[in-house]
Order: structure tokens, then C-alpha cells, then sequence
């Protein structure tokens, strides 16, 4: 007899389904730029606080919250920084940054008596960004109360948004720049669907690829066991087959590279190739090769990439320079940080001689540093402490039997997950509300499978 939990982490909920991928959906739709929102992005916003709530009290009742207490004091971290950011300080702690000393100093010589003291140095724009972490809040507690076919509805979701948006692109290109298809018709198409930039749409087919990959490895494993039918791996073969042919297309450097180095990582840990299996089959041997192959040669144009960045004469392409500068602009603001959304002024007043130009720097093009520039010391402990729960959710899931389905939704978000963490250390994915969407709802899957699996196991060993 299945109990009334057990039957739950197998259905779920289907309201939250439905909630989840509306939500899902229109951050997907309304939010493929990183500039200000727009009525779809602010609609996103709104209807996450209602979601939020409902997902939030669904899970208390399930007491998913207590088993994901980690993770769900993270998440509260992230929303609770920008509110602090938000208090004022009193004189001597606004003014420890050394870069405040000097901004305040120009202040009174433009004649400004008094300032607002604040943690962060625009209270709008720290606004702005809390808000923009709303649907993403609310998607993660969406996922965390849900059940596996939930999760895997999800999933294949993300697969089919990735599709769309691939098959939109291509409309896109034959259409032409002034097609109503085109979302930005100041630029010309470039094969980047509903997103402003490429490598945001190179992440969102390198994502689709890896949950397709894990998919995979699983149907064959079932194909191989007599247990599946062999046209579903046809079919996932077709659509890994096509994100891989269209990534180069798009024209992102780091997105074919971080794809390469995290398509070795989906194959590895899919626990298909099992040391026995690997000592007695030839073939498996051939295919371990060429996969390390295909990493060293990721690898190499990853740090290829990289030099050939740092010495760009053209500062406006330097993703190291930018990044550097921005570590640099970090420490004076140290060890508050400026405030979320503060990115544009403060490089822009912090900036060496070297990075005036006709544009500005919109973002540091390095996730990891400009979580140092805006939030400080304590945005760096968030972002180490979100790291280490989606590592120990691995490594927990790991350890699981491979042909287990929680095993393997988990997998699949969490390869997911990695396309983003590599490519925010080159690019700012996390700063579109529909990558930072998708981003919820694997990390939401990521650790609630993780939480499932732990769960199960410490029942196992009480019964027995």
C-alpha cells in the first residue's frame, strides 16, 4: 500500500504545476533582455506573489521545508541581502567603503549638504532588482513542493521552450530585421529567438541539450533492459542532434565551449558507464576517448578564448578586462559592496582612464564578480553557500541507484544548472528574467530530488 507522502513525491501537486508553468512561461516569453522590464516581466512580478505564498504554504504542510532547510535559508538570504541594502547606516559604517570617502567628497564640492546614507547607493535600483528576484523566488518553492511528475513535466517544458525559441529564431533570419518576429527591430536577427543577446540563447540550447543528453543515457539504459521502447531515444536523439548542429550558428564562442565541457559531465554522470562495463566493452572505450578528447579541446579553447580576450585591444570585447576591473572597483566598496543594481554608475565612476568610451559598461559580464562589486562580503558567503548546496545535492544524488527516475530528474537540473554557473563566469545569463526562470525551477528540482532521495534512504535504513 503507498502511503499518502509517497504517492505526493510521485504525482505532486498539479495546481503547482500549472502555476509553475505559467509562470515559467511568460518569464520565458516577456524577459529575454537584461535592460529594464516590460509589461510581461512586470506581470511576472506580480503573479509570483501569490504563487509564492501558495508554494510556500504547500510545502510547510508537506514539511519539505524542514528537509530543505539548507537550501530554503539560501534562498532567503538572496531575497533578504537586497532588503537589507535598503536600511540606512549610521555615518561612520556608510562611510567605511574608501570609495564612498571619495564620492562624498565630490558631493560637497558640488555643494550637496546632505545624502541619503543607505547601504546601497541607489535605493530604486536595489528595489528593481528585489524585485526582479520575485519569479524566480517563486518558481524554486514551486519545484520544492512538487512531486517527480511534476518535475519531469517541467523539464521537458524547458526542452520545448528551447525548441521554440530555437524554431523562432530560424523564422527570425528568413523573415527579416523589420519582422514583427523580431522582438528588437534595431538589430538585425541573429539567431537568438526571444533573447536580446546570442549567448543567452546559446545558454538556453546548451541547457536543452543537457537535459535531452541525460534523457537519454536514461532511454538507453531502459532500451538496453528490454524495458523502453527504442523510438523514444530516436526522438531524443533527433533533438540532441539539433542543439548541437545549431549551437555553433549562434555564434557564442563560450556557449559551444562550456556545452563541450558540460556534455562530458551529463555522460559521466549518468552512471551509464559502469567500471565493469567499461573494462569489457571496446566500444565504451573508444567513446571515453573521444569524450576526453572533446574536453581537452574545450578546454583548451576555453583558455584560448580567455588570452586572446585579455589582450583584445578593443576594450568593449574584453570579458576579462571588464571583469578584472570590476574585482578592482569591488574592493574600494568593500566591504559593503554599492548595491544591487548599482553596476552601471559604479564601474562607470570607478573605472580606470582605459574604459572611456562612446558606449558604457552594462554589465561585468562575470556573475561572481559583480555579486562582489554590488553585494559585498556578504554576497559572496551567498553565492559560496548556494554553490555548496547544489554540490552536496549532487553528490547526494550521485550516490543514488542511476536507474532511478528521482535520480535522473535530478541529474538532468543540476547538468542544467552547470551551463549556467560555467557561462556566468564569461557572460551575465542569471541577469534575463527567463534564464534566471529556468534557473529556479532546475535548482528547485535539483534539490528537492536531492531531498527525495536522502528521504527514501533514511526510511530504507529504519525498515530494515
Amino acid at each position: 500500500m503507498v502511503s499518502s507522502d509517497e504517492s505526493h513525491t510521485k504525482r505532486g501537486n498539479p495546481i503547482l504545476l500549472v502555476l509553475a508553468a505559467l509562470l515559467l512561461s511568460l518569464c520565458f516569453i516577456a524577459g529575454g533582455s537584461s535592460a529594464t522590464g516590460n509589461l510581461g516581466t512586470m506581470a511576472a512580478q506580480l503573479l509570483a506573489i501569490p504563487i509564492l505564498v501558495y508554494s510556500v504554504v504547500q510545502a510547510q504542510r508537506q514539511g519539505l521545508l524542514r528537509l530543505a532547510r539548507g537550501s530554503v535559508l539560501v534562498v532567503m538570504m538572496i531575497a533578504l541581502l537586497p532588503l537589507l541594502q535598503l536600511i540606512p547606516l549610521p555615518a561612520w559604517l556608510w562611510s567605511l567603503p574608501p570609495e564612498r570617502l571619495s564620492l562624498w567628497s565630490d558631493l560637497q564640492a558640488a555643494g550637496v549638504a546632505t545624502v541619503d546614507k543607505r547601504w546601497t547607493l541607489s535605493a530604486y535600483a536595489t528595489e528593481r532588482d528585489l524585485l526582479f528576484l520575485l519569479p524566480g523566488i517563486a518558481l524554486f518553492f514551486c519545484l520544492l513542493g512538487s512531486g517527480r511528475t511534476v518535475w519531469r513535466n517541467m523539464l521537458w517544458l524547458i526542452i520545448g521552450l528551447s525548441v521554440a525559441n530555437l524554431i523562432l529564431a530560424f523564422a527570425q533570419i528568413a523573415a527579416g530585421q523589420q519582422s514583427f518576429l523580431n522582438p528588437y527591430p534595431d538589430y538585425a536577427p541573429a539567431m537568438a529567438g526571444i533573447f536580446a543577446n546570442r549567448n543567452h540563447q546559446a545558454s538556453m540550447l546548451a541547457i536543452g541539450l543537457m537535459l535531452v543528453t541525460v534523457f537519454l543515457l536514461n532511454a538507453l539504459r531502459q532500451a538496453r533492459n528490454s524495458s523502453g521502447p527504442y523510438a523514444k531515444v530516436w526522438v531524443l536523439v533527433f533533438a540532441a542532434l539539433s542543439f548541437i548542429l545549431a549551437l555553433p550558428l549562434v555564434g557564442s564562442r563560450a556557449g559551444v565551449i562550456v556545452a563541450m565541457i558540460m556534455f562530458l559531465g551529463a555522460i559521466l554522470s549518468s552512471g551509464l558507464p559502469s567500471a565493469h562495463s567499461f573494462r569489457r566493452n571496446r566500444l565504451l572505450q573508444i567513446g571515453s576517448l573521444l569524450a576526453l578528447a572533446v574536453f581537452v579541446i574545450g578546454l583548451q579553447a576555453a583558455l584560448g578564448w580567455m588570452r586572446n580576450d585579455a589582450g583584445d585591444s578593443a576594450i568593449e570585447g574584453s570579458r576579462y578586462r571588464i571583469a578584472a576591473e570590476t574585482l578592482q572597483i569591488g574592493i574600494e566598496y568593500a566591504p559593503l559592496g554599492a548595491g544591487f543594481g548599482t553596476f552601471i554608475p559604479a564601474f562607470k565612476q570607478g573605472s580606470s582612464d582605459v574604459f572611456l568610451m562612446r558606449g558604457y559598461v552594462n554589465n561585468a559580464h562575470n556573475e561572481y564578480a559583480q555579486w562582489w562589486l554590488e553585494g559585498g562580503v556578504l554576497g559572496v558567503i551567498v553565492v559560496l553557500l548556494a554553490l555548496i548546496v547544489l554540490i552536496k545535492a549532487l553528490v547526494r544524488l550521485l550516490r543514488q541507484n542511476p536507474q532511478s527516475r528521482t535520480r535522473t530528474s535530478g541529474i538532468a537540473a543540476l547538468m542544467g544548472i552547470g551551463v549556467i554557473i560555467l557561462h556566468s563566469t564569461v557572460d551575465y545569463p542569471l541577469r534575463t528574467p527567463a534564464l534566471m526562470a529556468v534557473f529556479a525551477v532546475l535548482s528547485g528540482i535539483a534539490v528537492a530530488a536531492a531531498n527525495t532521495v536522502s528521504n527514501e534512504s533514511a526510511r530504507d535504513r529504519k525498515t530494515s
